[in-house]
């Protein structure tokens, strides 16, 4: 299932955003370990963690930056107590990109299909 993953980041690594799969954002919030690069958050029906990893391609100019995890349903969702997997991707514009990123070695190997198959989708074919 497609959906939309927004994070605002608060202080002491924390965050609120939302999760919108069928059109209505459903709030979430959660914590950041900058140390270990992992990620935990809950929404009114589904608990997250995860994993950020960070790719840079330098020849096409962008930092593909990807969550990876496990997700449980709650209640009062319909399917709680089911598990799964989860993936969110974005990217960044190398050239302009000014902000602060955890140390992490730069990864050797290419990241997954999905990182540019969700990217493509995402902005259109506009950069391939």
């Amino acid at each position: 299932m497609w959906g939309k993953l927004v994070m605002r980041v608060l202080p002491d690594q924390q965050f609120q955003g939302t999760i919108q799969f069928r059109g209505t954002p459903i709030p979430i919030e959660g914590s950041w370990n900058e140390s270990a690069q992992q990620i935990t958050f809950h929404s009114p029906y589904a608990a997250y963690s995860g994993h950020l990893t960070i790719y840079d391609d330098v020849q096409i100019q962008l930092r593909h930056l990807v969550l990876t995890g496990r997700l449980r349903m709650l209640p009062p969702s319909l399917q709680a107590g089911e598990y799964g997997t989860w993936v969110a991707t974005t990217d960044i514009s190398l050239p302009e990109y000014s902000g602060y990123v955890p140390p992490q070695p730069s990864s050797t190997s290419l990241p997954p299909v999905g990182v540019f198959v969700t990217s493509n989708i995402l902005h259109g074919n506009s950069r391939i």
